[in-house]
């Protein structure tokens, strides 16, 4: 029986697919075990390819669920209010966007593209409500992940919107002790 139990374990290490080590880089799938990453595997869609230069989602397209990159690279750009797209981001294999469709299949913010041609996965919002339903520990496991990833990105923009706020705030206090300003 122990030998049984040895050889199942040892067999589930090297059955390790790489879509699950993909998964574990992710941070709503980090603090998930093997067999909720194979479930999760067996749930995503794809990998699909796109060619170089080629739309994967435009911003105010309706958000249907996150992708993750494969291989290659794509670039997340959103058209201002000015008209000039900004570019905000370039994502490479292991990386993930769009995953605040998951919660509340919102617009999507920003455009991507393809820069080189890439291999994306889709999780979709369906089958997120799906494991609720079915499989809440597993859910519940992920969206604890989406709300630390979520939280982790406010920290990190109010950090620099802070930062901006400080510097012309700084730059005026400078200027009025050297007695530019009065």
């Amino acid at each position: 029986m122990r030998r049984l139990q040895e050889r199942v374990r040892s067999g589930r290490k090297e059955e390790e697919t790489a879509t699950c080590k993909l998964l574990k880089r992710v941070p709503i799938f980090r603090d998930l075990n093997g067999r909720e990453l194979y479930k999760i595997e067996q749930m995503l869609y794809g990998p699909r390819d796109w060619r170089a230069r080629e739309a994967i989602v435009n911003q105010g397209d309706p958000g249907m669920g996150m992708y993750i990159v494969v291989s290659g690279q794509v670039r997340v750009a959103q058209m201002g209010d000015d008209g000039v797209e900004n570019q905000l981001a370039t994502l490479t294999p292991g990386d993930f966007f769009g995953e605040q469709a998951l919660v509340d299949g919102s617009p999507r913010p920003a455009s991507v593209y393809a820069v080189l041609p890439c291999s994306l996965l889709v999780f979709c919002r369906p089958d997120l409500l799906e494991l609720l339903e079915n499989n809440t520990p597993l859910a519940l496991k992920m969206v604890e992940g989406l709300a630390q990833e979520t939280s982790a990105d406010v920290s990190e923009l109010i950090e620099k919107l802070s930062v901006q706020l400080r510097t012309p705030e700084r730059l005026l206090k400078e200027a009025r002790r050297a007695g530019s300003l009065q």
